[in-house]
């Protein structure tokens, strides 16, 4: 077994960091210690958290990562950020909303770009949420850039999938309609306290 694949096992998050950065990368090293901890796998519990733009998926996730640190257990954050039409960079906003939590150890803060792939999930987000699974972690959240019907790949990592709308989302719904409102498990209405948040719930 690989040194980072044991580093990784024991729950060192610098481990977690590296090996996520090799996946990014394309390195081999990373495909070895992933083949490693395979078997470690199954014990975490996932949550896609999808939705249009502007409806407080970061602020859904801040809260969550709040009430689920309050029972002692850790938490994986992975931040799927659009990637700039300009730069081709990833715009990485939400990092900065969830500052209060990089002091925590028990929590594991991570933003990958879509690096211009349609779906709104990047390939590589399956083998972070492994790589998560196999560092011990508790629950983990995908919060995803929530661009609407093609947003179907949250599926394939999330245990369960949360829909955030909030009450100007009455355009979006149109369009989730067609997909991401068929394969969500829980439909959450933020920002309640607007005009329009009851119809909107109903």
């Amino acid at each position: 077994m690989s040194e980072i694949a044991e580093r990784l096992l024991a729950g060192e998050q610098r481990a977690l960091s590296r090996l996520i950065t090799l996946l990014e990368r394309g390195d081999p090293a990373a495909a070895e210690a992933m083949k490693a901890v395979d078997g470690h796998t199954g014990r975490a519990y996932t949550v896609g958290i999808t939705g249009p733009p502007g409806a407080g998926k970061s602020t859904i996730v801040d809260q969550l990562t709040q009430l689920v640190r309050s029972t002692g257990q850790t938490v994986g954050i992975i931040a799927v950020d659009p990637t700039s039409p300009f730069s081709g960079g990833a715009i990485l906003g939400d990092r900065i909303r969830m500052q209060r939590h990089y002091l925590d150890s028990g929590v594991f803060i991570r933003s990958v770009a879509t690096r211009g792939q349609t779906g709104g999930l990047p390939r590589i987000v399956k083998s972070m949420v492994r790589a998560l699974d196999a560092a011990g972690t508790d629950l983990i959240m995908v919060e995803t850039v929530g661009v609407g019907q093609t947003e179907l790949g949250i599926i394939s990592v999330a245990d369960t999938v949360l829909v955030a709308l909030n009450p100007e989302s009455g355009d979006a719904i149109q369009t989730l309609k067609a997909g991401v409102m068929e394969i969500a498990d829980i439909f959450l209405v933020n920002k309640a306290d607007r005009d329009g948040a009851d119809q909107m719930a109903a």
